[in-house]
């Protein structure tokens, strides 16, 4: 444990000392991404899956760590952050590095990809206060006193993590106090504190928006190779990136139409919010007016663009519920990870949710893997479905393992239109058929079953009474 600990501060104080690549020409200003929607993290990073090795693990550990954020960012704002100070197992497939290297380069047509990220970045450090006034430190082990002469002007293309605490750079792997030293005095009016969204928050960490222009006000030869350089943020001619204009925060998300109809809706009643492009942003008040005030007993919001983000705050809402029976999500982008906070709270038996229909949200056996953990501790739940989704008969192993020994309370099960399930899957389901005494239905129509496999299966289910397998 006290190693990994201690790769991990090698690793960050890397990341801190991340400068020495800075081209030495001016590039393209950094522009095209500053008029785009904001949208979930999620979505935002979907196009960099095949640029960021694993970056669908690095989503799901700051997503986690980012449910209630400070500084009155939303979860995905502050998981948008706290995903760039991440540092990963090599420094080189880290999301910061990959991503100031692209910023570098002077082919601007590769930061397409980052675009939504970008746009959802920086706005979400547009939120947070600047620091003014202050000086604050970056510190590398080299001599870098002949690069930066006095009133040179010069811009760092990258974003650049520094900290207010010089303590922090006298760690020895990261700066110490031996050796030719560099360090940077830096006056700025851009830097932004992270240190709340940060994976590592008691390092005080400042970070400076991308494309920022200074100019060296001196440079000084210390004692024992100490090469102190101070620089000061200047006015560039132009913009060198581009933001938007933010939002104020104080202005609260409204969707008075989404209200209006969840108002009309009697109480303890069913609402459809099918169809109607429904966001994370509206889940809040889809919790609130729903779920809470109006103490419906079904909630559909089918075909709408719900993603992780948005089933945290139902998943939230859903925690000591005793009304609603059953919840309709299909056709949105819940993934796995929304799966996972679903299960979550259906795993602590704190509400009466008696129906899940999570069909069409791109569920992995990853996901099943949630689910069959809450159904050995659910006690509530009567109807999963899970039609068209990406359930393989590794998903199929896993549900039918908790049904066959510990769930007896789900009813019907729906995994139609999950096309890699096949026959592979037919000892599981046989023997969950003979052990599960609770399960009425199982609807498996359109999977990669034989038509041997199907009589099999209807073989299995002949001493079962008033059973409806669909095939």
């Amino acid at each position: 444990m006290a190693s990994k600990q201690f790769d991990q501060l090698k690793q960050h104080n890397t990341r801190l000392s991340d400068m020495i690549k800075e081209p030495t020409r001016m590039l393209p200003p950094i522009k095209g991404f500053e008029n785009l929607d904001l949208v979930s993290l999620e979505k935002a990073v979907e196009s960099l899956i095949s640029i960021v090795p694993e970056i669908d693990q690095m989503i799901y550990v700051v997503t986690q760590n980012c449910t209630n954020p400070k500084d009155d960012l939303t979860p995905d704002e502050s998981a948008s952050i706290m995903l760039y100070s991440m540092e990963w197992t090599s420094r080189d497939d880290s999301f910061y590095f990959i991503l100031n290297k692209t910023l570098r380069s002077e082919n601007r047509q590769l930061l397409k990809p980052w675009f939504l990220y970008l746009r959802l970045f920086i706005h979400s450090l547009s939120k947070l206060p600047s620091i003014a006034g202050k000086a604050i430190f970056r510190g590398i082990k080299m001599d870098l006193r002949n690069d930066y002469p006095t009133d040179k002007e010069f811009v760092w293309w990258a974003f650049s993590s520094c900290t207010n605490q010089v303590s922090v750079l006298e760690n020895e792997e990261f700066f110490g106090k031996t050796g030719k030293r560099t360090l940077f005095v830096i006056e700025c009016d851009s830097g932004k504190d992270i240190h709340n969204h940060s994976l590592f928050p008691t390092e005080n960490e400042i970070l400076l928006i991308a494309a920022r222009q200074f100019r060296v006000i001196a440079n000084l030869n210390s004692d024992n190779d100490l090469y102190i350089i101070q620089i000061k943020e200047i006015k560039p001619p132009f913009p060198f990136i581009s933001c938007s204009p933010m939002i104020p925060s104080t202005m609260a998300y409204q969707n008075r139409k989404l209200e209006d109809r969840i108002k009309i809706c009697p109480m303890d009643s069913e609402i459809n919010l099918n169809q109607q492009n429904l966001t994370d942003q509206d889940m809040n008040i889809v919790v609130q007016e729903a779920i809470i005030n109006k103490r419906c007993k079904k909630l559909s919001l089918e075909n709408n663009i719900i993603t992780s983000q948005g089933a945290i705050t139902i998943a939230n809402g859903l925690n000591n519920n005793t009304t609603l029976e059953a919840l309709i999500l299909y056709h949105n982008h819940l993934s796995d990870l929304g799966v996972r906070h679903l299960s979550k709270v259906l795993s602590t038996n704190s509400s009466n949710l008696k129906i899940l229909g999570i069909g069409s949200n791109s569920i992995t056996d990853n996901g099943i893997q949630y689910l069959a953990q809450m159904l050995k501790k659910n006690q509530s739940l009567i109807v999963l479905g899970l039609v068209f989704n990406e359930i393989t008969d590794q998903g199929v192993r896993l549900l039918a393992d908790a049904l066959s020994h510990d769930n007896q309370t789900l009813q019907f099960l729906h995994l139609s239109k999950n096309k890699s399930i096949s026959n592979s899957s037919f000892e599981y389901l046989n023997q969950m058929l003979k052990r599960n005494h609770s399960l009425r239905e199982l609807w498996m129509q359109n999977c990669s079953l034989s038509n041997d496999i199907k009589q099999n299966l209807r073989q299995s289910i002949r001493s079962k009474t008033n059973f409806r397998l669909e095939l």
